[in-house]
């Protein structure tokens, strides 16, 4: 399990814990109430020293119940707190990138980009001969960074978009690797495999967009 997976079950199992005690200090502050309602708090003694005696007694419980009913307070909140704060960390969870599926993403932008440089290089009259070699490399990374499994953290929607994203760059990668230094001389075969790059960007931002990537910096490191 990630770290976020025992933050969440350590904060949630804390504030059930809290919920226990404001039953326990709930029970006592009214079983404390009920007494002070009998007549035996009621009803002052007339006798001097006996007055002195249950006023310090009677003073005594309600500073009892006054404690309960603060525990009872700090209880709820600190329940309030770790409930939130457990109900946040799934939340983040389920709408970011883990570092796993990060690096996937980030390396799947920085090799798509280079990909299409190369074919619009050798398209644009480049050595076929001189890129190919690099050409390979790059489609075959691209393959090996999109053959994995996303995380389960994640909501539904996220895995869905970021599943049909790695698959869509495993399929290009699979595709563009298997083109011989022959094949990729037909200008037109190379434009139909930029068009395909394209479709998979438009997979890759709506990515982006879902988990919040910054594709303004990313644009910047390349």
């Amino acid at each position: 399990m990630s770290l976020l997976d025992w933050f969440f079950i350590g904060q949630l199992s804390f504030a059930t814990l809290c919920f226990l005690f404001i039953f326990f200090f709930l029970f006592y502050s009214l079983v404390t109430r009920k007494e002070l309602k009998t007549s035996k708090w009621q009803k002052r003694p007339k006798n001097k020293e006996k007055r002195k005696r249950w006023l310090k007694a009677r003073k005594q419980l309600e500073k009892r119940r006054k404690r309960f009913d603060r525990n009872i307070f700090i209880f709820l909140l600190l329940v309030i707190i770790a409930s939130g704060s457990a109900f946040y960390s799934r939340y983040y969870q389920m709408t970011h990138l883990t570092a796993e599926d990060a690096k996937g993403v980030v390396q799947g932008y920085f090799m798509s980009e280079d990909i299409e440089k190369k074919l619009e290089t050798m398209r644009d009259g480049g050595s076929i001969e001189k890129e190919y070699q690099t050409y390979l490399e790059i489609s075959s990374l691209i393959v090996t960074y999109s053959n994995r499994s996303v995380s389960d953290g994640l909501s539904e929607e996220g895995k869905r978009l970021l599943t049909r994203y790695n698959v869509s760059m495993k399929n290009l990668g699979m595709n563009l690797h298997s083109l011989s230094e022959q094949q990729l001389e037909n200008k037109e075969t190379i434009d139909g495999y930029l068009k395909d790059i394209q479709k998979m960007k438009k997979q890759q931002k709506e990515v982006f967009k879902y988990f919040r990537v910054n594709e303004s910096a990313l644009k910047r490191k390349s």
